[in-house]
């Protein structure tokens, strides 16, 4: 009698599992939810985990597992070696058919044995689903406390479930022969960006649940561009071509590798830690350097630079890890190209974005003001609006601490997106309270315009802010927008596109540090700018009579245009003077006043 209820407990658990097929669900859903069924249907059942892919991989371990005993799986990895070859689950696959486990006689488990005895199996099955003419086949293997438990339930449910689950797999198999356009890159042939998003959330998901690690290798051709240009895109193309050859030569069969835009490539490496992704990446950096195509009588070399992340060491979530390989990648093509940079090198920048994200996250960003007075007057016209981060004990993080680590990790338009919205929404409780409507000035960092969505949001939150104070301003609006030149070099037309809507809105233009770089005039000729910021450094030297008749050649121009000359910097009386003389209109330093956090009177 209790080898017939226990008969009939595993017919419903399956029974059960087969219903989502009905409900076209994906194979991984319905083998999971026959894994959960049968743990769940018996307490003899200690064990049940699954497998979905190709048979041949280098190695197979559980996808998913379920029961009391499930910690046993952590350690399942059967590659290709012949002991291995020789185990049930192996067989089981290679044979199509199902393979009983014996736990205490069969030789071909000799080496789970002590393990398995360890958590109370006494017996298992290995039962196979899937097309054996097929590459993508599954597997679901159980263990029970129990002997003689398969001999006494019979075969028959669990035929029937590898029979249905066969079915569903080769629907599966068509679906995704349709989805698999959209996941390919079709130069290449390679995962686009959005198919290894999907393996990366994967691999992250399983390493954190088995306390395993795994890398990721993004590299990017060195002078493309040039070489692109130069011989034309038919040839570029082909370059492409032998370097994807190259990788997947190089990479293993566990390992996955796409084409993540351009001429960058990322590849993730399963169960790998940052010694074994070092050894991988040198020797893709190697095979690449010596790669070359034959033009007419030319050799055309070409090479890679190469960034490292590892988890758990170098982030804990897919997207720090994605940051950190960008910036390790950023890091070596800074240092000379043609090498690999491993992320650990740039702790100190991750730990500080890493407060930075959250500070973010608890609202410990927070905007700081400094005032800008008229030089003539003395009087404030004006305040920068500055960036400070709240530590979790309590100190406050100065931006000249923080924003090279936030531009490193391209977190910039982050920072951006919270001072400016928190300052529109400050300067509209200002006018709305009956306060004079002080001129605002934020940054807006290239890193931002990158970022369309949060741009079209500060342009709504700007619409919004306008009428909640209720008091009509006039055409020109309180907040000065600050592109810093240094980081604007590019199209000036897109920057142009981006900031017309906060144009025509009334926000004004300024660009800050000028005379820092080489592409100021060519701003001053394409971009409506209203205000000009004199670089520190020069405003520093200003007493020495070179640098002078710069400072008062920078005057000129803004008279001559009509723009509002600010200096930056101004740390004592004779500064100002000096900058007075030279009919500089504003200014801002220490001199006047140190920034001081929104609502908080002291100084920092």
């Amino acid at each position: 009698m209790e080898a017939v209820q226990e008969k009939l407990s595993i017919y419903k658990a399956l029974l059960i599992a087969t219903k989502s097929l009905a409900q076209e669900n994906t194979p991984d859903e319905v083998l999971r939810a026959a894994c959960d069924a049968l743990v769940a249907a018996s307490e003899r059942i200690c064990l049940a985990w699954m497998y979905l892919g190709n048979p041949e991989s280098e190695t197979i371990r559980p996808s998913y597992s379920v029961g009391n005993a499930s910690e046993y799986a952590l350690n399942v990895a059967l590659d290709l070696s012949p002991e291995m070859m020789k185990c049930p689950s192996r067989r089981a696959l290679t044979k199509n058919e199902p393979v009983f486990i014996k736990v205490n006689s069969d030789p071909s488990f000799a080496l789970w044995r002590e393990n398995a005895l360890r958590y109370g199996f006494q017996e298992g099955l290995a039962l196979p689903i899937g097309d054996p003419s097929n590459p993508f086949r599954a597997l679901v293997v159980i263990f029970t406390d129990t002997e003689n438990y398969f001999e006494m339930i019979g075969m028959e449910p669990f035929v029937a479930f590898a029979q249905l689950a066969t079915v569903a797999l080769h629907q599966a198999r068509m679906k995704i022969s349709l989805e698999t356009r959209a996941s390919i890159d079709p130069l290449t042939g390679l995962l686009n960006r959005r198919a290894l998003h999907e393996i990366i959330n994967r691999e992250h998901a399983y390493a954190k649940r088995t306390a395993k690690h795994f890398s990721m290798i993004l590299f990017d051709l060195d002078r493309f561009k040039m070489l692109n240009d130069n011989y034309g895109h038919d040839f570029g193309d082909d370059i492409l071509l032998g370097i994807s050859k190259i990788a997947l030569e190089t990479l293993r069969t566990t390992d996955w590798l796409s084409r993540w835009g351009g001429e960058e490539f990322l590849a993730i490496l399963p169960d790998t830690d940052e010694n074994g992704a070092l050894k991988i990446a040198e020797r893709l950096r190697q095979k690449i350097e010596n790669f070359s195509i034959q033009l007419n009588t030319q050799e055309i070399n070409t090479s890679a630079s190469i960034g490292i992340a590892s988890y758990p060491r170098d982030g804990d979530t897919p997207e720090f890890l994605l940051k950190a390989a960008d910036a390790a990648l950023y890091e070596a093509k800074k240092t000379g190209r043609n090498c690999v940079v491993e992320a650990k090198d740039k702790r100190e920048v991750y730990s500080i974005a890493s407060k930075l994200t959250s500070a973010i996250a608890a609202n410990k960003l927070v905007p700081a003001s400094q005032m800008i007075v008229d030089l003539k007057t003395g009087k404030q016209v004006a305040e920068e609006v500055l960036a400070r981060l709240i530590d979790e004990a309590g100190n406050v993080i100065t931006a000249t601490d923080f924003i090279a680590a936030a531009m490193e990790l391209q977190l910039t338009h982050m920072v951006d997106y919270q001072i400016i919205k928190q300052t529109m929404h400050r300067c509209a409780l200002n006018v709305a309270a009956g306060g004079f409507p002080l001129v605002h000035f934020v940054n807006i960092s290239a890193d931002l315009l990158l970022h369309q969505s949060l741009i079209q949001e500060l342009f709504a939150e700007a619409q919004a802010a306008c009428l909640s104070c209720g008091v009509d301003v006039g055409p020109v609006k309180p907040i000065v927008l600050e592109i810093t030149e240094r980081q604007l070099l590019g199209d000036i037309s897109a920057v142009k596109a981006k900031l017309a809507p906060f144009i025509d809105f009334g926000m004004r233009l300024a660009i800050d540090d000028f005379g820092s770089g080489y592409s100021s005039f060519q701003y001053l000729a394409d971009l409506p700018v209203s205000f000009l910021k004199i670089e520190g450094s020069l405003v520093k030297q200003v007493k020495e009579k070179r640098v002078r008749q710069i400072v008062k050649r920078i005057s000129d121009i803004s008279k001559d245009l009509q723009l509002v000359s600010i200096a930056e910097f101004v740390e004592d009386a004779e500064t100002a003077d000096i900058l007075c003389d030279l009919e500089i209109d504003w200014a801002q330093g220490y001199f006047f006043g140190r920034p001081v956090l929104a609502n908080l009177p002291p100084p920092i």
